[in-house]
């Protein structure tokens, strides 16, 4: 691990040496790509103002709002979809047409609406969220052996008690995949409909920054959007290996 880490971070220098080296040179105006000391001094002052965090506070909002309405919608009718068959086949169409859809396209229609307010945000990124947490409870039900659900019959286990004690701990590995790639998804999504509407938030902040020309303080911006990004799928992992700690190891190498 330690060694991962090493690699990791190296990786991060030789980016940052990159970076420095093409300002410096001068190859790119400072207006498209200021150095990394000029946007870590940017970074420095907006740490310290309320108005940056409360933009971090509007996007996550935003975005945790849309994510938990997903789970909400998404576990439940996953598990039932991939239970039943007759549910599954009859509903396969519609969600294959739902989650072609690119969302962010649909934004002039939801703007129509819903209107340029923070439930036509978190509306936006509960469409975006929703499919990936389904798919994959439906998919984790679907793994669940024909002998068990045999088994569960012979004994005239209730339904919602099969659900919840057989069918959800079965699917839980591939719910909580859902939710990680999910929860990523729902800050990007939130951060680029700031972007393209007056919403408040780290988009916004973004292209206002843009506006008056201050490129550092934009790629502060843009930075934080990365960091927060990259700590919620730390704490998605966290969170996955405490609550599937009961899962035997998976060795690599076995049949």
């Amino acid at each position: 691990m330690a060694k991962v880490r090493l690699l990791q971070l190296g990786a991060l220098a030789v980016v940052l040496a990159l970076w420095a080296l093409i300002a410096a040179a001068g190859l790119v105006s400072a207006t498209a790509l200021p150095g990394p000391r000029a946007v870590a001094f940017a970074l420095g002052d907006l740490l310290g103002s309320g108005g940056f965090w409360q933009a971090v506070g509007q996007t996550l909002r935003g975005a945790v709002t849309g994510l938990l309405v997903a789970v909400a919608v998404g576990v439940p009718v996953g598990l039932l979809t991939g239970v039943y068959e007759a549910a599954e086949e009859s509903s396969r169409l519609l969600l294959e047409i739902l989650r072609s859809f690119p969302v962010i396209a649909l934004l002039p229609v939801f703007l129509l609406v819903l209107g340029s307010t923070p439930g036509m945000k978190a509306t936006v990124v509960f469409l975006a969220c929703v499919f990936p947490v389904l798919l994959q409870a439906q998919y984790g039900a679907r793994g669940v052996s024909r002998a068990v659900h045999e088994t569960v019959h012979a004994y005239r286990i209730p339904r919602l008690l099969s659900l919840r004690r057989v069918v959800l701990p079965a699917a839980a590995p591939s719910i909580m995949t859902g939710l990680r790639l999910a929860a990523t998804t729902s800050v990007l999504v939130a951060i680029g409909v700031e972007v393209l509407t007056t919403l408040p938030g780290i988009g916004h902040m973004i292209m206002e920054s843009q506006a008056a020309g201050a490129s550092a303080r934009a790629y502060a911006y843009i930075l934080t959007a990365g960091a927060i990004g990259h700590t919620i799928t730390l704490l998605a992992q966290f969170a996955e290996h405490r609550l599937l700690a009961w899962r035997p190891p998976t060795r690599t190498g076995e049949e």
